[in-house]
């Protein structure tokens, strides 16, 4: 494998893991992972809106740190 593919496949794996994280971070409201049939007036999307709302104030407060390994 040649250098440069694996420097490239490193960098997506280090995107790969953040967006993993965040996804993560988004489901820890329960409701985000359950099944919720109800589909009235648009409920599941104003739910993972407000979820995803909260994921963005508590990083806010409180950013996620990743130390970089590539160096």
């Amino acid at each position: 494998m040649a250098k440069e593919q694996k420097e490239s496949n490193r960098e997506i794996s280090v995107d790969r893991v953040r967006i993993e994280h965040t996804i993560g971070s988004v489901k820890r409201a329960r409701i985000v992972k359950d099944e919720c049939r109800l589909r009235k007036d648009n409920f599941v999307e104003d739910v993972f809106a407000t979820c995803a709302a909260m994921h963005n104030f508590r990083i806010l407060n409180k950013p996620l740190e990743y130390k970089n390994k590539l160096t």
